[in-house]
């Protein structure tokens, strides 16, 4: 069986405070007596379910094209459950508590329960959940096994706090320079709910658009599941 984790592409999704909305503009339509229907889209690579690649705030990091397709296959998941509010961070003391297990995985999937939100979009733009800049450092650092890093909100690092501190969560994973270990691929606004009550993942398809040189892409993930 296969469930997508992806939300569907739309103009009036939600997005993270100011950035632009996406755009679809018609450009051939049947009904108006063209041959065909056709679409200009215009779309932000950062809204939606996407993923970032190190370029995105590494200069001299993968671009989107530039990463190996086999980064975006997954054999070990992890799903770490942790409910947040509003502006709660996820802790190192959350993963440390996690066993053997998250040791092993090759993609962390942080479920905060924030997705239930979503079709509000007062609450899910504002001051959403992330992750600290403590377990990001930990992440990094001795999840070693790990590829990727997947969160059910718009960003992985606070909306608040992110200007203040340089983004320093997003550069802990992406940031080649910052440690002698290896990057981590970032998946944002992530269905994850659609896989907690799963009792074996077999493996996650994560494929990317290959838009050269760019710094992400929207992703459609994919999760084989034993049912």
């Amino acid at each position: 069986m296969f469930v997508e984790l992806s939300y569907k592409v739309e103009e009036e999704m939600p997005v993270y405070p100011g950035l632009p909305k996406d755009k679809f503009q018609p450009h051939t339509r049947m009904a108006r007596g063209d041959p065909s229907n056709t679409t200009l889209v215009s779309h932000f690579l950062h809204n939606g379910t996407h993923v970032d690649a190190p370029f995105h705030f590494y200069d001299e990091g993968q671009t989107i094209d530039e990463i190996p397709i086999e980064n975006f296959v997954y054999e070990r998941p992890f799903l770490l459950q942790k409910e947040l509010k509003k502006s709660e961070l996820i802790q190192r003391e959350d993963l440390t508590s996690c066993g053997d297990e998250i040791r092993i995985a090759d993609i962390l999937f942080l479920y905060t329960g924030y997705g239930a939100f979503r079709n509000n979009l007062d609450i899910y733009t504002d001051d959403f959940p992330a992750v600290s800049e403590d377990a990001a450092r930990y992440i990094r650092t001795e999840l070693l096994s790990l590829k990727a890093v997947a969160i059910d909100t718009l960003s992985i690092e606070s909306a608040t706090m992110a200007p203040r501190t340089d983004f320093r969560v997003h550069k802990t994973f992406l940031d080649g320079s910052m440690f002698d270990t290896r990057t981590l691929i970032i998946y944002e606004d992530v269905n994850i709910q659609r896989i907690v009550n799963e009792k074996e993942i077999k493996r996650i398809y994560a494929f990317p658009i290959r838009l050269k040189g760019l710094d992400g892409s929207p992703v459609n993930i994919v999760a084989e599941t034993n049912e």
